[in-house]
């Protein structure tokens, strides 16, 4: 499915005329159509929403190679792929984009693609945006800590895909019942709301921060005092009797409270901190950091368990974290 259709800025067959104007626009320096009686048909359309730009692209039913130098700006792109797929290398990692793996591109970062029969929908998010969206969500003083995501996006993962069906909603809102509407208010709102998702959802080095004081629900008291203890002492030892003495209420109530604020049960929610510590620590790594001892000092005694569980809530191993910070 492709979205934005009455937002569309740019169509041709033509390779040259193409090359140039997403030189211009995207900063693409090489666009080739490969194969046998290769070709391509573009389709690019456009959408602001606030300070954001909504882009769609489809390329055709042929395989297209693209390249994108480095750019000297903080922006970001976020990629999810609408029908077919790609081959990416971003920076030192190469990996694979789908319908099930998007992409946050680090537009400091060169990147190259093979794609086939591929479309795709994406956002233009300026960091300076994101990161004044992250002090608004906190309270917080965090414009000392560099946000960094993660490239590859793990759709299947609940929270992740929920920010593919977020970009999904707003796209189709701007291009039905919201085209043409100059409210800045409300897309002000839309952008909001694909910012919160974007930073509480996706793999960076803010989830701590965000999750630390989520801004929009009320907590109960017990809630919190379990919660400020994990956060407290997230380095050290913590047994569920811990906690439960600490909030000063019966397991069942401990446990119905934080499945009700944080969808998930009190020593899950220790673990995810504890990832999320882990994370930070070997996006920031000094040198003679390992893996092991990260894990080691967050809790995470058995290596193979720390870096499956880590693969499964960031989308990439500890390894190619800590590689991508050297």
């Amino acid at each position: 499915m492709n979205y934005l259709k009455n937002h569309q800025i740019f169509e041709s067959q033509d390779l040259s005329e193409t090359q140039a104007f997403l030189s211009d626009m995207n900063s693409i320096d090489t666009i080739d159509a490969l194969g046998k009686n290769a070709s391509t048909d573009v389709s690019i359309q456009s959408a602001a929403i606030a300070d954001i730009t909504l882009l769609g692209a489809s390329f055709g039913a042929g395989r297209i190679h693209l390249k994108t130098p480095a750019i000297e700006t903080d922006d970001l792109f976020l990629l999810f792929v609408n029908s077919g797929n790609g081959q990416v290398k971003h920076g030192a990692h190469e990996f694979e984009i789908s319908p099930q793996r998007g992409l946050m591109r680090n537009m400091r970062v060169p990147l190259s693609a093979i794609e086939d029969d591929f479309s795709a929908l994406g956002a233009h998010l300026p960091v300076s945006t994101m990161r004044k969206h992250a002090h608004a969500l906190t309270g917080r003083d965090i414009f000392r800590n560099e946000l960094v995501f993660d490239a590859a996006i793990d759709v299947t993962l609940p929270g992740q895909g929920h920010v593919v069906d977020t970009l999904h909603y707003i796209a189709n809102a701007v291009d039905g019942p919201l085209y043409g509407l100059e409210n800045s208010i409300i897309l002000a709102e839309l952008r909001d709301l694909l910012l919160t998702n974007i930073l509480m959802q996706l793999p960076n080095s803010y989830l701590d921060i965000l999750h630390d004081r989520p801004s929009t629900v009320a907590l109960p008291r017990y809630v919190k005092r379990a919660r400020d203890y994990i956060h407290e002492y997230a380095d050290s030892a913590i047994h569920l009797a811990d906690l439960v003495a600490y909030a000063g209420c019966g397991y069942r109530t401990l446990l119905v409270g934080f499945n009700d604020v944080y969808g998930m049960a009190p020593m899950a929610y220790l673990k995810t901190i504890r990832l999320n510590r882990a994370h930070n620590e070997l996006l920031e790594a000094a040198p003679g950091t390992t893996v092991a001892k990260v894990a080691d000092k967050w809790g995470f005694g058995h290596a193979g368990r720390f870096a499956q569980s880590y693969a499964v809530h960031f989308g990439v191993s500890p390894s190619e974290t800590l590689k991508r910070c050297r």
